[in-house]
């Protein structure tokens, strides 16, 4: 056995190659000797695994990620989203495979292809095969498989020989993934789920091993004596970092390696200064900190689309002239963009390019505050679709950014009830049945494996009535998910509820939703709140989050009741203007400082730390706060959260001369995102692996 395995590799995300590309349509080389037990093989295997966990893939094939090489991947959760009838089988990688049907009766499958989006169609695969192949050590073992396993096995050896699903499917078997969900599903699960009674043993192996907890076997597997490789299955033992800082909740330290198991988590941080966990192959992260990824929780990734607009103010001719630039003539150059994107291929790619964004400048989490949601149809304008929500997902995993998608109930133009504008049609929300039935084909489309969820969005209190706040706080508390809402970052929104309701935004918010209600929102913005009213939110358990760069960019004003949160606020981008969790960190205490013409400010407000120490208190923000908000287990590098990183460059020109005791004030205060982040990692994935070291 190597010392090395390929298990102790990086893994990262590589595109998925789709219908077109030459390489799907060729015969895959064998694997030659001279390629096994090296990392050559090993980062092939590795980054097929990353790419098809990413996708909520069954299996993939290595022409997928554009390689010609005769090698596949399966792997059976159980509760795979996109194929929730498949039987769990362990994580196997087949190189040089050779198929051998053992019983032709056909069963009658309805496949899907990563490499073939939106599509599926009727096929008909033997119920039993065998497979010999060889693992990336060079070791021989052989398995029996039946029923869906069988079918993957040889779907995938189809990719090997350069066949595509659509090549042998029946006549009139091909359909959109669309199609399926309305016609086929019901009937074909059922089928699906029969064929896992008649082939109750997905998986045997003969020979090789191994013999893992919860699959079946039968008598003829591996002897007893034999213990399996730890190169059998890819990702089974933690991948170990060692980087030259780690930040572990209160500091810098030195001597830190950090496991990161199959599954996307932390297995273990061991701070013994020994690196007693290290093994050969740890990966070295020299030159480097490792810090949590940063928790963005509120972002509008469309708006990245007017970066650069707007910010031209021709003088008015006089006191009365053109109307004064504010937050409402912003919103009308928001809704211009609204226009512009007609389609969800230009919705998504706006999307995409500022998801891409987070990712360089550090964040691996993102509460995608998510309104946009109609597709323009010219037949009807007025239309609700939901075509927006699906790209906003896809865009996501391509950007290997964890999605939290908060879907935005939307259903007035304002807080005297009068119809949505023009430039609001496609934000609508027609009803709740249909707001909530849309929440759950959302929720279906993720992947829990990675931590991808959904919540509920009260847009604001103008554009959302109380019967239906109240409903849907109600109900967000009923299925233990996160609810959001924009509160009181506009004057006018305030004296506009006040006019319709005799009470502020967010009193009419407490008068309306009972506490038991209230504990798991989060209140957006809150920047003209008052002290009182703010601290009974938070008293229910409520979170904060603020977004400095954009209410500088708006004009909204500085956030006024910061006593209320005990500084314990949560940042999010929201416009992204500007995407930089360094620059929201110290605006977030910058503009305090000009407010009260004083330094320190979030260093005081939290009565039981006195520690002063504000760099780490502003880290928090943007990152255990944020996870707060939006129920997600990340944030600080624990044994058994998620395994989300930012890679910092130590010889940064931001932090030179900084002591390990300086090195975060430094990247706060002097830093940002362009200069220090060199790589992020989200569930055990990097997003660019280039620079990990030896």
């Amino acid at each position: 056995m190597r010392a090395t395995s390929m298990l102790q590799a990086a893994a990262r995300l590589r595109p998925i190659v789709t219908l077109g590309a030459p390489v799907l349509r060729k015969v895959a080389a064998k694997v030659p000797e001279s390629m096994f037990n090296t990392p050559e093989l090993d980062t092939l295997v590795d980054d097929m695994v990353s790419a098809m966990r990413n996708a909520n893939g069954a299996g993939i094939a290595a022409p997928q990620i554009g390689e010609p090489w005769r090698v596949f991947v399966v792997h059976g959760t159980g509760k795979n989203p996109r194929y929730p009838y498949k039987p769990a089988i362990p994580l196997t990688v087949f190189v040089n495979p050779e198929v051998e049907v053992l019983n032709d009766t056909p069963m009658q499958m309805i496949e899907g292809c990563l490499s073939i989006p939106g599509m599926r169609g009727k096929v008909e695969r033997a119920c039993r095969v065998r497979c010999r192949a060889r693992r990336p050590d060079g070791s021989e073992f052989v398995v029996v498989t039946e029923g869906h396993a069988a079918g993957t096995i040889q779907h995938e050896q189809d990719h090997l020989d350069g066949i595509l699903f659509p090549d042998i499917t029946l006549p009139n078997g091909l359909m959109t993934w669309d199609a399926f969900e309305e016609y086929y599903k019901d009937d074909f699960f059922a089928y699906a789920d029969e064929v896992n009674r008649k082939y109750p043993t997905p998986i045997t192996w003969e020979v090789g091993g191994p013999v893992e907890e919860g699959v079946t076997t039968s008598p003829s597997a591996a002897a007893p004596e034999e213990v399996p490789d730890a190169s059998t299955t890819a990702l089974e033992v933690p991948t170990v970092y060692a980087a030259d800082l780690t930040w572990t909740g209160s500091a810098f330290e030195r001597g830190v390696t950090v496991g990161v198991g199959a599954d996307g988590r932390i297995a273990f941080v061991d701070r013994k200064g020994d690196r007693s966990r290290e093994v050969h192959g740890t990966r070295r992260l020299e030159g480097r900190a490792l810090i949590p990824g940063f928790v963005n929780a509120h972002s509008h990734a469309f708006q990245r689309g007017l970066r650069g607009r707007g910010e031209t103010y021709p003088r008015a001719d006089g006191p009365d002239g053109a109307e004064r630039p504010s937050f409402w003539t912003w919103r009308e150059a928001m809704y211009g963009l609204v226009t512009e994107l007609q389609t969800v291929e230009a919705f998504k790619a706006k999307t995409l390019q500022c998801f891409r964004e987070m990712a360089a400048a550090g964040i691996t989490t993102v509460g995608e505050f998510h309104y946009f949601r109609h597709a323009a149809d010219g037949d009807n304008p007025e239309g609700v679709n939901f075509a927006m929500d699906a790209a906003v997902v896809e865009a996501a995993r391509e950007a290997n950014v964890r999605l939290i998608l908060l879907a935005a109930c939307y259903e007035r133009g304002g807080f005297d009830g009068s119809p949505l504008g023009p430039g609001q049609s496609r934000f609508r929300t027609a009803d709740l049945d249909q707001y909530w039935k849309q929440m759950d084909c959302i929720a279906d489309s993720l992947n829990a494996d990675r931590g991808e969820a959904v919540g509920a969005v009260i847009h604001s209190l103008r554009a959302v009535g109380v019967p239906t706040v109240q409903s849907l706080a109600a109900e967000a508390t009923r299925r233990g998910i996160r609810l959001h809402v924009h509160l009181e970052e506009q004057p006018q929104e305030i004296a506009d509820c006040q006019k319709a309701h005799g009470v502020t935004p967010l009193g009419l918010l407490l008068a309306s939703v009972p506490a038991e209600n209230l504990s798991r929102l989060c209140a957006v913005h809150c920047t003209h709140s008052a002290p009182d009213e703010l601290a009974q939110l938070v008293a229910a358990g409520a979170g904060v989050c603020i977004c400095p760069l954009t209410e500088g960019t708006l004009g909204d004003g500085v956030f006024l009741s910061p006593e209320a949160t005990a500084g314990a606020v949560s940042l999010g981008t929201d416009c992204n203007a500007r995407i930089d969790m360094f620059e929201e960190m110290r605006w977030l205490e910058y503009t305090q400082r000009l407010a009260r013409g004083r330094r320190g400010v979030y260093a005081s407000l939290n009565p039981a730390d006195t520690s002063g120490e504000l760099a780490r208190q502003l880290l928090e923000c943007a990152t255990v706060h944020g996870a707060r908000d939006l129920g997600v287990e990340s944030g600080a590098i624990e044994q058994g959260k998620w395994a989300d990183f930012a890679l910092l460059d130590l010889n940064a020109a931001a932090l030179a001369g900084s002591n390990d005791d300086d090195v975060l004030g430094a990247a706060v205060f002097g830093g940002s995102a362009e200069g220090l982040v060199v790589d992020t990692c989200t569930a055990g994935v990097w997003t660019h692996l280039n620079n990990l070291g030896s």
